[in-house]
């Protein structure tokens, strides 16, 4: 039986390359499995239309969505609300996993509400350390490089069939043993390992879940 995978990919902006790049490995997982239907909304293609046109097709599935967010939205390209209370219902009988700032405070609850099966989220802002030099290539960036793990260990976790709650804890536990690599670094000129563990120990506490801890895509 074919499993409906959607992800969302914008491009507009500085961040949203970041996420973009963030997301590659999971794709080729994606479509390499002949058992995952993929639909990649990338670019000014992850819109509002485009995805409730998607939802609308299928009744469930596992939804990935990358983009800025606040408690109540999820955007898309060009920060175009993408998911919020207005269509919230077209997440019926699904797990999602909102890599956006905030959005699980009450977008989260609200999904559930409205019959998703689960939501991921974070429950304040989702942060990560950048190295300025490599802004234009971050697949080569590596103080980009432990938060790009955390975000494809979430996702590939849910991809091989783990359950939402097993996901999140084991999510928690690479966030925990990079904090343990990165909190101090006697070798470090820029001060970047301070940082970078700082952020870590602060996606860790926002990481958290709404609805059926056992489901499974």
């Amino acid at each position: 039986m074919t499993k409906e995978f959607l992800i969302t990919r914008p491009l507009h902006d500085e961040k949203m390359f970041y996420l973009y790049s963030f997301s590659k490995a999971i794709i080729q997982i994606a479509k390499e499995n002949k058992k995952i239907l993929l639909i990649n909304l990338e670019g000014e293609r992850a819109n509002r239309k485009e995805l409730e046109s998607a939802l609308n097709k299928h009744d469930k599935g596992l939804v990935y969505l990358n983009g800025h967010g606040d408690e109540r939205t999820v955007f898309g390209h060009n920060d175009m609300p993408i998911l919020d209370k207005d269509n919230i219902k077209i997440t019926k009988n699904r797990i999602l996993y909102a890599l956006a700032c905030s959005s699980l405070v009450e977008l989260g609850q609200l999904a559930v509400e409205n019959g998703a099966q689960a939501y991921i989220g974070y429950r304040d802002e989702f942060m990560w350390v950048v190295d300025p030099s490599k802004s234009a290539a971050p697949d080569k960036d590596r103080n980009a490089a432990p938060f790009r793990k955390v975000c494809h260990a979430l996702i590939s976790f849910l991809v091989n069939g783990e359950q939402v709650g097993t996901a999140v804890e084991k999510t928690k536990m690479e966030y925990k043993k990079l904090i343990k690599s990165y909190g101090t670094s006697e070798d470090d000129p820029f001060g970047d390992a301070p940082a970078i563990g700082l952020a870590l120990s602060w996606d860790l506490l926002c990481l958290d879940a709404e609805g059926d801890k056992k489901a499974v895509f």
